[in-house]
């Protein structure tokens, strides 16, 4: 999907909402929109078209590479395009998640300032409306190009996998393996991992957002490892199970219910399912297995630019009435956690397709 097709489809929510224009400040949509890595510029998202604002230090290089048109900000601030009769702009979105307090409040300024300009004008008055992520349902379905991507990302995480388990041995801590992790996908090229690698040893498998520290391996203990690298601008991300040793029988027997929970969720990773759905059915085999409340998170979420991306999997409002699309990247991923003894996660990311799903992650489930 080229950028044009990108404006096109959003101004077209834009009309939906009955809002003229949209300003974007967040990075990652303005990378999303243009291509462009700025730290600091706003995109003008209105009906005739997208305008971006950029100070001196970014104008030449956004004058080559942007796919809209470029205004310097010393010259032509976001108050001077919207006062302007030019673009005739009667109401302003901003994206509420995304925009800080500090923002906001930039904006209501800017706001003020040119109402008082239309007043004199016995013009109408510009509104401010906060918008609910207007780019999440755009970004949630991916094109042929944002999906290899993907696949490439997923290539080197499973790389990542099996390097990381090349190293366990016994006495080894957690945080070494992921500081050799992350060193190992940097001269690869990864930009930088998607998140801190969840390298979990023994019990410490029963937290699941668990930080990597420096307990060492036991001949008996579960390894959980979680992770994702970043490349190219796009995200992986997978878990799996190693056991160094036979462990406690217990993590064996919820290793099997979450094995089984994943496989009947997976099943259902086609166009038409609802997300509540999904949720449900990868829930009701572990609560069938006696292990319903110790399931504490959501099924999965969706990935891409972001780790986490729009729609989180979850029997839950506003969620679990969304529908799966071809085209959406989601990460499947059911546990159990025993606390004082361990925990068993086990995620696969996959892209939806016109009939089905394609399974990103090309690790063996141990």
């Amino acid at each position: 999907m080229s950028f044009k097709d990108r404006l096109g489809k959003l101004q077209h929510a834009l009309s939906l909402m009955s809002c003229d224009a949209l300003v974007i400040d967040d990075a990652i949509n303005i990378f999303y929109m243009t291509g462009l890595n700025l730290s600091a510029g706003k995109l003008l998202i209105h009906l005739r078209g997208a305008h971006l604002i950029v100070d001196t230090r970014y104008y030449e290089i956004c004058k080559k590479g942007s796919p809209f048109p470029v205004l310097e900000s010393e010259k032509h601030s976001l108050e001077t395009v919207l006062a302007s009769s030019e673009f005739d702009i009667s109401s302003l979105g901003f994206d509420s998640d995304k925009t800080s307090h500090k923002t906001f409040l930039s904006l209501i300024n800017i706001i003020e300032k040119v109402n008082i300009n239309r007043l004199n004008l016995n013009a109408s008055l510009l509104q401010l409306i906060p918008l609910d992520s207007p780019l999440k349902s755009l970004r949630s379905i991916k094109d042929t190009e944002e999906i290899a991507l993907l696949r490439e990302a997923a290539i080197l995480g499973s790389q990542g996998f099996d390097f990381a388990c090349s190293l366990l041995k016994e006495g080894i801590t957690e945080l070494e393996v992921a500081i050799a992790l992350e060193i190992f996908w940097k001269q690869r090229g990864g930009r930088n991992v998607a998140f801190d690698p969840i390298i979990a040893f023994g019990a410490n498998s029963s937290m699941p957002h668990y930080r990597a520290g420096n307990q060492y391996l036991k001949v008996g203990d579960p390894v959980l490892i979680d992770i994702g690298v970043c490349l190219n601008r796009y995200h992986s991300d997978m878990t799996r199970m190693f056991y160094f040793g036979e462990p406690d029988p217990r993590i064996r027997t919820i290793h099997a219910i979450v094995a089984q929970a994943q496989q009947t969720a997976l099943t259902l990773c086609r166009p038409g399912t609802l997300l509540g759905d999904l949720d449900l059915a990868a829930r009701e085999v572990i609560a069938a297995a006696g292990y319903g409340e110790y399931f504490t998170h959501s099924l999965g979420h969706g990935i891409g630019l972001e780790i986490h991306e729009f729609p989180i999997i979850k029997n839950i409002l506003p969620y679990k009435d969304v529908v799966l699309e071809a085209g959406m990247a989601i990460t499947i991923e059911p546990g159990i956690y025993l606390p004082g003894v361990g925990g068993v996660r086990i995620e696969d990311t996959v892209v939806i397709t016109n009939d089905g799903h394609e399974n990103l992650t090309r690790i063996k489930t141990m």
